[in-house]
This record gives structure tokens, sequence and C-alpha cells, in this order.
């Protein structure tokens, strides 16, 4: 880390302060990181593809001015006596010092615009980071200044797998039954660290005692592994995901027959935030598959169980096919200009998606779940072709003879065709070749015709 960097991060990281943590959120407002600290505020950065430039906080100052505030930008720091100095992160400064080492901007004050503007440009770092995040904003400055070489390297090339307390969370995290492994955190904020077992007894929490031995003893960090195994971890990782996706299909059933909620921080549940809660789904269960796979093989049947999960989501979809407004007993107010696939979860996720933009981040882009198999081996989803037929066949039924055909059916339709292929591809020309799908849709229609 170059001098300039250096003084950057000292001013700007205060050696007293914790992030405690840094995780990806959704919400009705759009997707954003929190950047949780070791105290009641939370800084949030919204993806600029879907907010703007927006960053926010959840303290008192910003709250009640909407302006920035002395967590996210503090541009004369001299002003603040050294008791608010100690409790005091300006992320601003901490996000250029740790991922932006070498074009850090130094103590120069800007503006309000140019604050918001180069955290918003951060957005996608942010993310490629949020493993290591949390602990580089968190380094104290004699850590930042002791090695500014290997702290350099350490940024650069972060390793997240081999992380024993994230290791250690997650396989906590399997006794709780609703909390995902990224949001799961039994330690206790005010629990002091130390090197020895006598500071690891938290009062009233027993994971939270459990997390802080096994950080502290390789032994038993290693007794845990071989109880909890890493299998078991992504299965229980799985199955909430799985969870989640049903309680956003519960969420919009609800909706359809009550109406909204009036809650402003979830939103109306409706079609558009249900196909976006899903979406969100699939992406967090194949990241989270290619992810746990990087650091360790996933068994076959584990696989298996992904693409499972997967299809019974396009299942669920394909079964809604439906106006879900038809017959609701409340009065719904209706947007001028409303699409029509904004009353269809099958019609707005499979037949008639919204137009992608170059804003819209990945997963909002592709095709629904289709594209996800399509890019994972055969042999984690032969096990479903009856189903994934299943799926084209009930596809074509909405189909009229005219129509064009949506690209999910396309792609789902030639997925099977390309797998059905190969895997009775004759052994002698004197064997039929089995016909395919689209072979078999033209002959139904010569025969109805």
């Amino acid at each position: 880390m170059s001098p300039p960097s250096a003084n950057q991060a000292t001013s700007g990281i205060a050696a007293d302060f914790v992030v405690d943590r840094v995780r990806r959120h959704e919400s009705h407002h759009g997707a954003y990181f929190a950047f949780q600290m070791d105290r009641p505020e939370s800084v949030r950065i919204f993806d600029p593809a879907e907010r703007g430039q927006h960053v926010e906080c959840t303290c008192e100052e910003y709250q009640s001015n909407q302006l920035i505030c002395i967590h996210i930008y503090v541009s004369n720091k001299d002003s603040l006596d050294r008791s608010l100095l100690r409790n005091t992160q300006w992320l601003f400064d901490g996000l250029n010092a740790v991922l932006r080492p070498r074009t850090a901007l130094g103590t120069q004050v800007i503006s309000t615009r140019d604050v918001l503007t180069q955290i918003s440009a951060l957005y996608e770092v942010i993310g490629s980071q949020l493993s290591s995040l949390s602990t580089l904003l968190s380094a104290t400055r004699d850590e930042i200044l002791s090695d500014t070489d290997d702290a350099t390297d350490a940024i650069g090339s972060p390793v997240f797998s081999d992380n024993r307390a994230e290791q250690i969370r997650d396989m906590l995290s399997v006794f709780d039954t609703s909390t995902l492994p990224e949001d799961y955190d039994p330690r206790n904020a005010s629990t002091q660290a130390g090197n020895g077992r006598q500071n690891a007894y938290v009062p009233n929490n027993l994971a939270a005692t459990i997390y802080q031995i096994a950080v502290r003893d390789e032994k038993v960090f290693e007794s845990l592994r071989d109880v909890i195994t890493h299998d078991i971890c992504a299965n229980i990782h799985f199955s909430k995901l799985r969870t989640r996706a049903r309680e956003a299909f519960a969420g919009l059933d609800n909706y359809i027959e009550n109406g909204p909620l009036g809650d402003p921080e979830t939103g109306d549940q409706d079609v558009p935030w249900c196909a976006r809660m899903l979406r969100y789904v699939v992406d967090q269960i194949c990241h989270t598959r290619d992810t746990r796979s990087s650091s360790g093989p996933l068994s076959a049947p584990l696989k298996r169980r992904v693409a499972e999960i997967l299809v019974e989501i396009l299942q669920e979809v394909c079964n809604r096919n439906e106006d879900v407004y038809y017959r609701i007993a409340w009065e719904r107010q209706i947007a001028d200009g409303e699409p029509d696939r904004n009353r269809n979860l099958y019609a707005y996720l499979i037949e008639d998606p919204p137009r992608s933009t170059s804003s819209m981040p990945n997963w909002m882009k592709e095709t629904f779940i289709i594209d996800r198999l399509r890019q994972t081996p055969a042999d984690e989803w032969r096990h479903l072709i009856e189903r994934l037929t299943s799926i084209v066949d009930q596809m074509r039924e909405r189909l009229e003879d005219e129509d064009t055909p949506p690209m999910a059916y396309t792609k789902l339709e030639r997925m099977i065709q390309e797998y059905t292929t190969e895997a009775f591809e004759p052994s002698s020309s004197s064997v039929q070749r089995r016909p395919t799908l689209g072979s078999q849709r033209q002959s139904q229609r010569r025969r109805l015709g």
C-alpha cells in the first residue's frame, strides 16, 4: 500500500471501530449492500442500476435530514472530538482505502455528489470482495501500517473458503431454522476477543460461546468440522433457499387473497415482486452451489437436489399461468399502461419477461432457470427428464399455431433434444431414431389439420 493510501486508511478507518458484517440484501426498493456496524447503525449502498447513486444510513442524523452523515463521509475530520472519532467509520474513506488503494483520494474535500458517485461506482467491486470486506474495513491502524506490502496482497487475493470464522458460522447456522449462513451471526457484539478460552464465555449464549471457543481452538474447530460436514451445511443452506422461494409464492398468494399489506418496507407483494424474489433466490441457489463447489466438491446427490429445487420452482411458475386478479374480492388500483405480464407470473418470467437493459444485473436478464440448467452437466438433471418434458408440454399447450414460442420454451426443448439425441443415439442404422419434440409437435398439427 502506498504512503498516501496508508494515510487515507488510517484517517478513514478508526482503530476502535468495527464493521461487523457486509451483506447483500433484496428489498422492494431494490438490491443493496448493508454495512452493519458494531453499533445499531447500518449504511446501505443501493445498486446504481436500480436506484441510481443512492446511499443511505439508518442513523438519526441521516434519517432527520436525508443528508450524508458522519458514517458515510466527513469533510472536516479535525472538527470532530476524539470520542466521536473512536466510534465513527467514514465509509467513503474506508472503501477507497481497501478497494482502490492506488487511487485513494487523500484528504481533499469533495462534494456530496462526488461522494455518492464514487461510492456507487464501487458497487460491483464490493460484490466481488464481499466475504473479506468487513475484515478489511475493520482493520486497526497498527495492522494497516505494520506491513503495507502484505496488506496489498491480502486485498488483491482474498482467500474466503479457508476462513475459520466463516466456516464456524456456516456450521452453527444449520441449527437455525431460517437464517441463511451469510446472515447468521452467533457472536455477541460486546464480547472482547482474546487469546485464551477464559475470554470465550458469552453469558446466556451457547452458540456464541461455541463460536468463540472454536475460533480460538483448532482442535475444537476440527471436531465440529468432522461432525458438521460441508455437505450437511450445503444441504441445509439449499433447504433454506428453497423455503425462501416458497415464501415468495406464499406472499403472492396472500396478496391475491387479501390485497396490499400496507407495509412500506415490503411494499405490494404482487406479480413483479414475486418474480423478482424468485429470480434472486435462483441466483442465490446457483451462486451458493458454485461457491461451495469451489471450496470443496459437493456430493452427486446434493448436486442433483439443487437441480430438483430449480425444476420445482420452474414447475410452480408454469402452474400459475393465469390472470391472478381475475377473481379477487378486493378493489385493485390498475396503473395506466400496466402490461398484461404484471397479472400473470408465468408471463412475467417465461412467456413475456420485461425487456432486458444494459443496466440490469445479469441474474435479471437470463432466461429464468433454464439458462442455469443448460450450464450444468446433464448428470445433475437427467433424472428429471420426464418432469422437464412435462414442463415443455405444458408450455406448448398455451401456444397457438401462429404464436412465436417464448425463448424459454425453445431453449428447454433444445436442451431436452440434445440430451435425448445423445442418450438414445442408435448403435446401428437399422434402429429407428427416437423422434424429437419438434417433429412430434409438427405431426400433431398435421393430424389436427
